[in-house]
């Protein structure tokens, strides 16, 4: 199944506003590789999309998992700073491709 996450905090939770201020330089490959390592999803949990917007302090991402248990997993990283929002959500446009009517 598609789901369709919506991860928000505020400044007081980010964790790259309390790494600057604890003087981490957040710029490093090292910093991001590990912040970032979530989008290359697990063995359970698959990555289809991740976009951010770090001004507004939100994360969406669109993954496949095949049960609510690691789905839930997954989410815990922005359960602890903040709210998830997880939306069950279909592929519109394969159901289109399946249908035979793109492009028509």
């Amino acid at each position: 199944m598609l789901f369709h996450i919506t991860a928000t905090h505020d400044n007081l939770s980010c964790g790259g506003v309390q790494a600057r201020k604890s003087g981490i330089d957040i710029s490093t490959a090292e910093y991001q590789a590990e912040q970032t390592r979530w989008m290359e999803g697990n063995d359970k949990v698959k990555v289809v999309a991740a976009y951010m917007n770090q001004p507004s302090h939100r994360i969406f991402v669109v993954v496949e998992a095949d049960n609510f248990d690691d789905l839930n997993t997954f989410t815990n990283r922005w359960k602890d700073s903040g709210s998830c929002d997880v939306q069950p959500v279909g592929d519109g446009i394969a159901t289109r491709h399946a249908k035979g009517v793109w492009g028509k």
